[in-house]
């Protein structure tokens, strides 16, 4: 097996990608406005460039423009963290477990992790874009807005799958 796929990469880009995700969940009040109560959640479902183009002007009214790039840019960590981390570690725990019902639960994290990191990537590109351009895009917004639901799916199925294989590993190692 490549030495890519190590339990030690696992931890470190699965773990850096939930601790980049808790610092921008911590850190993404200050894209809340009157217009996106949601901060960055409202732009992500923003599925019209006219809805785009207000929360970015509240953002620019509230000085926080330059925040919300950098906040996409640090998503765009996050996304190739936590995805290649999910991968890793689905495919240890689906090559290496003894139980095939286990095998099965990592191949699930490998598929929703490919899954959540193709979707969130395109969502967040494509609000990125918008971003930079100071201009939203129906194309953009709709594309984006269509993927978040996917993505967020994605991402539950593939968390609760990974924390569940792992426990599940850990235990059948120990027996």
């Amino acid at each position: 097996m490549p030495k890519l796929y190590s339990w030690r990469n696992f931890w470190i880009f699965w773990g850096g990608g939930l601790a980049l995700f808790i610092y921008l969940v911590a850190t993404g009040g200050v894209l809340e406005t009157t217009v996106a109560p949601g901060g960055i959640l409202d732009h992500q479902s923003a599925a019209t460039a006219e809805r785009v183009n207000a929360i970015q002007q509240s953002w620019a009214a509230a000085g926080v423009l330059d925040l919300a790039r950098w906040g996409m840019i640090a998503d765009l960590v996050f996304i190739t963290l936590y995805m290649s981390g999910g991968i890793i570690g689905g495919r240890l725990i689906w090559q290496r477990a003894n139980s095939p019902t286990l095998k099965k639960v990592g191949l699930l994290c490998v598929l929703s992790y490919f899954i959540f990191g193709l979707t969130d990537y395109v969502e967040t590109v494509c609000q990125l874009v918008q971003l930079v351009n100071e201009q939203g895009s129906d194309i953009l917004a709709g594309t984006a807005a269509l993927a978040k639901p996917v993505k967020t799916i994605s991402w539950i199925v593939g968390t609760v799958a990974m924390i569940v294989a792992l426990i599940w590993r850990w235990r059948e190692t120990r027996a």
